[in-house]
């Protein structure tokens, strides 16, 4: 999980796999940031809310939005581009994000998301809703349309071969007799 936000990428810090091919990644170890939202500089309620959406329904439109399954990091970078806002106010809304507002929308049914690593997934009620159709179901109802119109297409060249036999048995046959 990144932590941080898209648009923050300190050289020095960026992770191996995240480095373009042919580059090799920085020299150094990696070093966390860790940030205590409540200290002295903490982050007010008022910068977050500008950022997290008021109801379910509107962060239900941002999931909607976003390629899922997506990571929390993902989710805050949704809602906060192009703002860029400080690193308290990106972390705030990660933070309520993480511990409040998709921690409700599992407990919902809307969304299945796991806590320890962080991803946002569609919930298996909403992978159903497409076609009401198993791959059983649709697969005994073409066997069954496949047999109807084999049924229709013999019964179609049985009736033109019966057809051909008598005419042609009349054409030959009753010209003689007369």
């Amino acid at each position: 999980m990144r932590l941080t936000p898209s648009w923050l990428r300190p050289s020095s810090n960026t992770p191996p796999d995240e480095c373009s091919e042919g580059s090799e990644p920085p020299p150094g170890p990696d070093i966390p940031i860790y940030h205590n939202l409540q200290g002295p500089h903490a982050v007010g309620a008022t910068e977050v809310d500008a950022f997290v959406p008021d109801d379910d329904d509107e962060l239900r439109v941002v999931l909607e939005d976003v390629q899922l399954p997506a990571t929390v990091d993902e989710l805050t970078d949704q809602l906060i581009a192009p703002a860029q806002p400080p690193l308290d106010t990106w972390a705030g809304v990660h933070e309520r994000l993480h511990q409040e507002r998709l921690p409700a929308l599992e407990a919902a049914g809307e969304i299945e998301f796991d806590e320890t690593q962080g991803v946002v997934e569609r919930s298996m009620t909403d992978r159903n809703e497409g076609p009401a159709l198993s791959p059983a179901v649709f697969g005994t109802v073409s066997l069954v349309v496949l047999f109807a119109l084999l049924t229709l297409i013999s019964v179609s060249l049985m009736t033109a071969l019966t057809v051909t036999v008598v005419t042609t048995t009349i054409v030959w046959f009753v010209p003689s007799v007369v």
